[in-house]
């Protein structure tokens, strides 16, 4: 193809014989900073009959573009400067009249000038091709609706790892989480956005550094996650390092596709070699970590070029299923420590509420024959229900019949006093020894010659009581 300057006292495709007119291959047409006419050659062998046509041109420039000699339609306004240009659309397609075509060759001329972006792009012209009439939004959400379906998922982990940090489960990983989600599903929006909005060609500057940047952000913070679980000790120093070769990845390649690629890639491969180091040393899931990562860093390298538009976002999904089942498993290992320390503790709040009131003497006043007995809870050996009355039973022999319930004595008497049967409390200081029967029931002996039943039920925390 052939591409010759243009001016702004252009008002038809000038014949290309320009001395500057220059045959170059398609994919090398720039416009930015220039205006320019491109000559391309449109070989039929029939004109498509009973569909529309339209001549489909996705560039990040103004276009005006001309079929036979003949405009067939306007996308901004081409100029020599930024000035006198009026940006266009990014994607457009322009209608192509039937009878303009004709078997053989065609002569397509396209003016184009790009003057209003931020950036330079290597390939600032992605396509020009005569088409079936259809709006280049909808061509580009074929290309990415399947990578949205993924969007759910990452909303859904960011909300979940958010909660799991206000609650301070695991709060700085769950932290790391939420934003890696995060970053995936705003990146994966910049992605589409393409297809959902009509935007002017200087736009589309920004959504590139939009996804160099979260790209960046989510392989970085997929690398701090892995230094957090298996180098805590030296994980600033780690994490340095990561964003130094994110930052490189950012700055060193000229294309920003590559850019995209490579800030993920590289944090990546720096989070393999984290988790491959940790293998050495045994922690849990080194290994499992490191291949996973590997993996994902493979497909990045393997299909670069399709990498970040079909595969990415799926990958994504893949690697934070995987990374939330760890943190569930992380979770459950945490809840079941806390259980067994919440155990160890009442255990040991048991042991020091019984040595306090191990010598503690609670006195009981008795009438009895018309007498009131104030008996000490030392001497007592243990006690009977009787219906509304109990019998004290002392460890002189003695008995004593007592105004009073099982219950309301169980809450009086010091914690040494155990409840043994649904009508006997022991003084656990006299217990001399424990028998199981075949039944499931027992007997406690005491030291005062007293055999007392122990029920089915009460037999289990009996045998605890007394370990």
């Amino acid at each position: 193809m052939t591409v010759c300057p243009a001016s702004q006292a252009d008002s038809v495709p000038p014949a290309p014989d320009h001395p500057d007119c220059q045959q170059v291959p398609r994919w090398t047409i720039d416009p930015q900073g220039r205006h320019l006419w491109a000559y391309f050659t449109l070989t039929l062998d029939e004109v498509p009959a009973n569909r529309p046509l339209g001549l489909s041109v996705s560039a990040k420039a103004s276009s005006h573009a001309y079929l036979n000699g003949v405009k067939i339609g306007e996308n901004g306004q081409p100029a020599d400067d930024r000035r006198a240009e009026k940006p266009g659309k990014m994607d457009v397609i322009f209608p192509v009249p039937a009878d303009l075509l004709h078997p053989g060759d065609n002569a397509l001329a396209v003016r184009m000038s790009s003057h209003s972006g931020w950036l330079t792009l290597s390939s600032p012209v992605h396509r020009v091709a005569l088409d079936g009439y259809q709006s280049p939004q909808y061509r580009m959400l074929n290309r990415y609706w399947p990578s949205f379906l993924t969007f759910g998922a990452f909303i859904l982990g960011a909300l979940y790892f958010l909660r799991t940090a206000s609650l301070g489960r695991q709060c700085v990983p769950s932290l790391l989480l939420a934003l890696m989600s995060t970053a995936a599903a705003l990146q994966l929006l910049v992605e589409v956005s393409r297809g959902l909005l009509d935007y002017n060609y200087p736009i589309h500057d920004l959504r590139l550094i939009a996804i160099a940047g979260l790209s960046a952000t989510f392989g970085l913070t997929l690398a701090t996650f892995v230094i957090w679980r298996f180098r805590p000790a030296i994980k600033w120093w780690l994490v340095g390092g990561a964003a130094a070769c994110t930052v490189a990845a950012l700055v060193l390649p000229s294309g920003f596709d590559a850019k995209s690629g490579l800030a993920l890639l590289a944090p990546t491969l720096f989070a393999t070699g984290v988790a491959l180091s940790a293998v050495r040393t045994r922690l849990v899931n080194a290994l499992v970590f490191a291949g996973c990562l590997l993996l994902f860093a493979s497909i990045n390298l393997f299909a670069a070029g399709q990498f970040l538009d079909r595969y990415f976002y799926f990958a994504i999904a893949a690697l934070m299923l995987f990374l939330f089942i760890q943190q569930a498993d992380g979770f459950a290992r945490e809840e079941s420590l806390r259980q067994q320390e919440q155990s160890r503790a009442d255990r040991l709040q048991y042991v020091i509420d019984r040595i306090e009131t191990s010598d503690a003497v609670t006195f009981l006043s008795v009438r009895d024959m018309g007498r009131t007995h104030r008996i000490s809870s030392q001497d007592i050996a243990y006690i009977k229900g009787a219906g509304d009355f109990v019998e004290l039973v002392l460890t002189s022999g003695e008995t004593h019949l007592h105004s009073a319930t099982l219950n309301d004595l169980e809450d009086e008497l010091p914690a040494y006093f155990l409840r043994v049967h649904r009508s006997y409390i022991a003084n656990s200081k006299l217990i001399e020894s424990l028998q199981r029967n075949a039944s499931g029931t027992g007997e406690l002996r005491l030291h005062s010659n007293h055999a007392l039943p122990v029920s089915r039920r009460i037999m289990p925390k009996i045998k605890a009581a007394l370990q």
